[in-house]
């Protein structure tokens, strides 16, 4: 089961205040989709360039088993974890680009397969993402209009990160990697995955 974002909201504030719950499930479900399945809270604490506080740690491995069980799914029931409706559109916006931008960060970190494995569909649906990432400098004051646009793109990043999962785990059954490659090498700078 997920954890509730207003609940991670609160302990992350007093815990480890410079993540979020939508960067923290953002990395966690990039590194995943990227084919390097055998992750634990200890490699996202690599990636962040940080520890984890007991209490966190707990939840991000709560959150990785989540994920790892939702994405393996046939139902499609993976869900981004995001703000519930009732939170305001502008915050709920920066969150998903948040979001966005973690993905693509742990993805980065995670991707050892080569590259014709993500295909061109693979390719574009990372560029989409990486492109979200920056949602929450787009920002306007008149968001009345922006509901539907939002729950369409979380709609597509949804279903992306699902395609994305079952293309390279299709990919690495039918091509057994040759030699050991690291699960993942962190990036050189963390900042951005830290909001």
């Amino acid at each position: 089961m997920t954890p509730d974002y207003s609940m991670m909201q609160q302990l992350l504030r007093t815990t480890l205040p410079e993540a979020s719950p939508a960067s923290l499930h953002g990395l966690v479900a990039g590194l995943l989709t990227s084919g390097a399945p055998d992750i634990d809270e200890d490699d996202i604490a690599t990636l962040m360039q940080t520890q984890f506080p007991s209490v966190v740690a707990q939840l991000v491995g709560m959150l990785i088993s989540a994920t790892r069980e939702q994405l393996q799914q046939t139902d499609f029931s993976f869900q981004l974890l995001l703000p519930l409706d009732d939170v305001a559109l502008v915050q709920r916006i920066q969150a998903l680009g948040n979001w966005c931008e973690s993905f693509t960060a742990g993805f980065a970190a995670g991707f050892v397969q080569a590259e014709t494995a993500l295909g061109s569909e693979g390719r574009e649906a990372i560029t989409d993402i990486a492109q979200l990432a920056s949602l929450s400098d787009e920002i306007d004051d008149d968001l009345e209009d922006e509901e539907n646009d939002y729950m369409e793109l979380v709609e597509y990043v949804r279903m992306a990160a699902i395609t994305l999962f079952q293309q390279l785990a299709t990919a690495e059954e039918n091509a057994k990697p040759e030699a050991e490659a690291s699960p993942f090498m962190a990036p050189d700078d963390e900042d951005h995955l830290l909001h």
